[in-house]
Formats: structure tokens, sequence, C-alpha cells
């Protein structure tokens, strides 16, 4: 066994922290290129929950931060309880992406996974924003950088990232708020067997050429549905940050205009997705358009 533990060290993750539960992973293990499955493994094995309040527990994510997470949530807490990690591709892509000193952006933080990452990566020199609409997950993200340590450089913002400012509504699952959205004017109220299980607000929304000055290195936007919005509104924090690097959830299903937003997309940077594999491939409009299924696009004009 010594000698399995010694080779899967060799390929990344330090032998020990594997072997040895009760020590927690540093940010240098999870940057050491770890096969994927030995980098889960040794995360799952140093998960651990605990409740409380009726609605939140604490919970061991990525084998090193504290984090906090609402109990009636069953679609991404029970991995974060579970498992301690969540989209581990992405995860991948930023430990590989983001470098101590920059300026990153949360937008559509839910409950801070990624953010509570990107502050470790940035460092002290760095700055986090994370923006989410959802009173609840916002409160949750912002305990959880604080119980961190990263309170003096991540600021949570509970907005909604849009293209213009203004008031809108809100609605999302308390059973799975992850997939809350912003509503059309004249949405129709939740059916009445959602009521209970239904949070709707009203929220302010600002463009995120609205949210703050300066370069900004890189961005994960996950909007559920607001992403032609979020990406008119941020023409000039592109201008002004030319190495950016934006992970951009996209589905044509949700928007009015998805090719021609596409197209907009294009005449800016080339389309890349980010695969399960963790590998960045080139992507077409024709491809993207009739996906069910989200398209994670990397914009950059380099790479990575």
């Amino acid at each position: 066994m010594s000698g399995l533990m010694d080779m899967l060290g060799r390929r990344g993750l330090a032998a020990g922290a594997q072997q040895d539960a009760g020590t927690l992973l540093t940010l240098d293990d999870l940057r050491a290129g770890a096969p994927r499955l030995t980098l889960q493994a040794a995360v799952r094995a140093r998960c651990h929950a605990v409740t409380l309040d009726q609605h939140t527990v604490l919970c061991r994510v990525l084998g090193k931060y504290k984090f906090l997470v609402d109990s009636r949530d069953f679609g991404l807490a029970p991995h974060l309880m579970l498992d301690g990690y969540w989209e581990m591709w992405c995860t991948e892509f930023m430990l590989r992406c983001i470098r101590p000193g920059q300026v990153a952006w949360d937008v559509g933080a839910n409950l801070g996974y990624y953010a509570v990452l990107m502050a470790d990566l940035v460092g002290r020199q760095g700055k986090v924003l994370a923006l989410e609409p959802n009173p609840r997950l916002a409160l949750l993200c912002e305990r959880t950088l604080a119980l961190n340590g990263y309170w003096a450089t991540a600021t949570v913002r509970r907005l909604a990232a849009s293209d213009r400012a203004g008031t809108l509504r809100f609605r999302a699952a308390l059973s799975d708020p992850k997939n809350g959205r912003l509503l059309p004017e004249g949405a129709p109220p939740p059916a009445a067997d959602e009521e209970e299980d239904t949070l709707e607000v009203a929220v302010r929304a600002m463009s995120l050429d609205e949210v703050a000055e300066g370069p900004v290195d890189f961005i994960k936007i996950d909007v559920e549905g607001a992403e032609e919005q979020v990406w008119a509104g941020m023409q000039r924090v592109l201008d002004r940050s030319p190495d950016i690097t934006v992970l951009m959830e996209f589905n044509a299903l949700r928007c009015r205009a998805p090719e021609e937003t596409l197209r907009a997309i294009a005449d800016r940077y080339r389309l890349r997705e980010l695969g399960f594999d963790g590998a960045l491939h080139r992507v077409g409009i024709a491809e993207i358009l009739p996906r069910r299924e989200d398209t994670l696009l990397v914009l950059s004009r380099g790479d990575p």
C-alpha cells in the first residue's frame, strides 16, 4: 500500500495528506495536479458536518474550508456535506487559472463555494467580489468567507447582475436555490403547491460595469437565464481588462436572442468550452444553440 501512496504522491497530492484524514489539505495540495479521483477521495475523507440551527449546517469543503449550507437545500448542499466538492472540472480550472494578487469576481455566487476558493487563491494582495441576489445564500456566503479569515479580501454584495440598475423580482425554490432566477415582467405567481417551497423577493440589480472600477482578472458567471443581460452590461469591464478570463454558463434555451448574443461574444473572443475532462475545446455557435444542457464558455484572448 505504501508503494501505491508514494506513486500517487509523485503524481500530485502528497501521500501523507491522502493517508491522514485528520490533516487538512493545503492550497498546494489542491493545486498539485493530482489525478481527479485521487483528489476527490482525499477531499471526501475530510468531510464533516455539524448542525448549527434549524436550517444551518457547518461542513468541510475541499478538505480545507469551513462552509455553511442551508439544510433545506437538496440541490447543492448534500454534495458539499457528503463529498466536500462541487463540479470538480470547474474547481480544477480555477485552481489552474487564478493567481495571487489577482481580482476575481463570482457572479451568481450561491453559497460561495467558488468565492471562498477564489479568496484563498488570490491571497492577501488580491480581491474577490461575490454577487448573489438570494438574501439567505448571500448571508451564508458572507459568513463562510469570514469564518475562513477572508473578511478583508472578499466582499459580498446582495445584487443581481443585469444590464442596468433597477429593482427586479427574484424567485428560488428553498429545496434547490441554485436554480433561482430573475423573473420577467408579468411573470405569474408560483403554483399553489409550490408556495411553501418558494422564496420570492425584490432585489437590486446592477450591471457589472457599474459594480466596481478597475481591471478584473477572472469572472465566473452563473446567472440562470440572465446571461444576455449580464453580457450586455459588462462591456466596459472587458474593455479595461485585456487579460481577463471569463467562465460563463450559457444556455441558449434561456435566451431571447441566443445566436445574436453568441455572435457578439465571438466577435471579442474565440468560442471555447470547458469540458468535463477539465480541458478547453473549440466550439461553434451551431453546436451550442440546440443543446439542452449548459455550455461552460471560457472567454479569453490567450490561453488561461
